[in-house]
């Protein structure tokens, strides 16, 4: 008998899905084990600049208070791999509890596995305590609101969604090119 599990809605700040997304763009040929479970995430992921996301919203340098099946609270820090510094109080985004936790809401729970074949768990959030922003953030003026567009999961979403979001890091004006190969 397959059940379906309701999930809860994901809410991303643009600079953590452009970096996510080049993240699981290298894991391609890799075969990284949660590569898949990290771009589900993303592609059903809603967009937010930085500026305007919720405050009680998980991501990335947000300090995230949550339980694993009713177990006791635990509190970290959500951190990229690369940005690491310490271990037992930081918790990386690409593990499998961290994509679980990443873009959900206060009182949100998410099932998550932490290997293919292992006993699905739960991981409820309960409270988001702060959050450091990006250095240079662009004016909240400027922002898509996140309500305007409800993504579906298929790939054109994702890659218009990065090209979005990556004009908006990468305006214009800026002299950078950036090109996305090897995407299917």
């Amino acid at each position: 008998m397959n059940t379906t599990i309701d999930l809860p809605q994901v809410t991303i700040a643009t600079h953590d899905y452009n970096r996510l997304v080049s993240v699981a763009a290298m894991e391609h040929n890799r075969r990284k084990p949660h590569r898949q479970f990290l771009m589900s995430e993303l592609r059903r992921a809603e967009l937010c600049h930085p500026d305007r996301l919720p405050d009680d919203v998980v991501s990335t340098n947000a300090k995230v208070t949550y339980r694993i099946n009713s177990g006791r609270p635990m509190t970290h820090v959500l951190v990229h791999p690369q940005d690491l510094l310490w271990p037992g109080a930081e918790l990386s985004v690409l593990t499998p509890l961290g994509i679980a936790l990443l873009g959900l809401r206060v009182g949100d729970r998410m099932p998550f596995r932490t290997s293919p074949d292992g006993p699905l768990h739960e991981v409820v959030v309960e409270d988001v305590q702060f959050r450091l922003l990006p250095d240079k953030s662009e004016a909240a003026g400027n922002a898509r609101d996140p309500s305007d567009h409800r993504p579906d999961n298929s790939w054109d979403d994702l890659d218009r969604r990065l090209d979005e979001a990556l004009m908006e890091t990468f305006p214009a004006s800026d002299p950078v090119s950036v090109i996305v190969c090897g995407r299917s």
